[in-house]
């Protein structure tokens, strides 16, 4: 009964290990920075930075700048950044580097009365791809 124990606390400690790693420096470096996707009437600006030890993304989206910006906490999944749908909030992204540029993905959410998230197959997946900028 002992080593039942013993095996299971140890098990437990390395799954809480697992899931708090840092992010990668290579992905950090390739996705942190300002980012812009540039259409003929306006400019859409996004920021990505990482905080030391944490296994998420800070992602503001500031937009075209005529709003107040927003700021979400996005985690790692693979190579992706992905950002789960919140009711009233935002739809779900997804954000890959391919080629020195960002690709996000946007899929709008829907939801019924009850709160709760209602998957179609008619959703039409957006993508927006955008180029670093200096800053």
């Amino acid at each position: 009964m002992k080593q039942l124990v013993i095996v299971l606390m140890v098990l437990v400690a390395k799954v809480a290990i697992a899931q708090t790693r840092p992010i990668p420096e290579n992905i950090r470096s390739a996705f942190e920075g300002t980012w812009q996707y540039k259409e003929k009437y306006f400019t859409n600006t996004i920021k990505i930075h990482f905080e030391p030890g944490k296994t998420y993304a800070l992602f503001t989206d500031i937009g075209t700048g005529v709003a107040p910006s927003k700021t979400f906490k996005v985690p790692l999944k693979g190579n992706l950044l992905v950002l789960q749908a919140v009711r009233n909030q935002n739809d779900h992204l997804e954000m890959e580097i391919i080629k020195g540029k960002l690709y996000l993905r946007s899929k709008p959410a829907h939801w019924d009365e009850k709160g709760n998230r209602i998957s179609s197959n008619h959703d039409q997946q957006e993508q927006r791809i955008f180029k670093r900028v200096k800053e």
